[in-house]
């Protein structure tokens, strides 16, 4: 079964949307530059009125280990993500599972962050998870631009990340209309969205039931990455 995350949630109404939509986990913007910054002070208050077994996830670029160890007490949250190409090993204090985003320029395959790196936290157990982003001219996350899942290099890449078993998380570009393709191309662990649900820059409760849908009705192939289990 493909876990969704709905990310970028910044009110207390979003996030019941995409909980009564079926959302395994939501996304909490955490970096202050970002359009969808939400507050500690206010996240603790979406958090505290959340029901059991929704995986809170906390994105952060840059954050110092400790900051992020203060956040994660003081707004309950179970997982973290890594969006500014930090170095994994410096949050191993950090006790939560740890998702690291990678991202791939859609037009000429470049990439942020060295792969081998990613490839190596991945496999001494640094990381948790593998978030594979777009990004556009510099910004990732939340860009809208999907990654060209069709393409072979493209693919290399997809394949790379698998073959060291830690659950691959698709974003980048995904909404209700193109989640079935982008799923049957890359088969992931799970899937993540934030513009793809918005309307004029804010989450749209239909859009979020669409794509949910979408995803649970998506055929996957079994293999054991997608077995693997990881709080999103």
């Amino acid at each position: 079964m493909i876990r969704v995350k709905i990310c970028g949630i910044r009110s207390l109404e979003e996030a019941h949307w995409a909980v009564a939509a079926g959302a395994d986990a939501l996304g909490f913007i955490l970096i202050p530059t970002s359009k969808r910054y939400v507050k500690p002070q206010t996240l603790r208050q979406i958090t505290a009125r959340l029901p059991p077994f929704i995986s809170k996830v906390g994105v952060f670029s840059g954050e110092p280990p400790d900051n992020v160890t203060e956040i994660i007490h003081q707004c309950a949250l179970d997982t973290i993500q890594l969006h500014g190409g930090e170095a994994a090993e410096l949050y191993q204090q950090v006790t939560v599972p740890k998702i690291k985003a990678f991202a791939v320029d859609p037009l000429n395959f470049a990439t942020e962050y060295d792969l081998e790196t990613l490839l190596a936290e991945s496999s001494q157990g640094l990381i948790q998870g593998i978030l594979l982003d777009s990004t556009v001219q510099g910004h990732s996350g939340g860009t809208g631009v999907s990654l060209p899942w069709k393409d072979t290099r493209f693919q290399a890449i997809l394949t790379q990340l698998k073959k060291v078993g830690s659950p691959v998380l698709l974003a980048g570009g995904l909404n209700p209309e193109n989640i079935r393709e982008a799923i049957r191309l890359t088969q992931p662990y799970g899937v993540d969205v934030s513009s793809g649900v918005e309307r004029n820059g804010h989450k749209d409760s239909e859009l979020i039931l669409r794509f949910i849908e979408s995803v649970k009705e998506s055929k996957t192939t079994k293999s054991p990455q997608n077995e693997r289990s990881l709080e999103l």
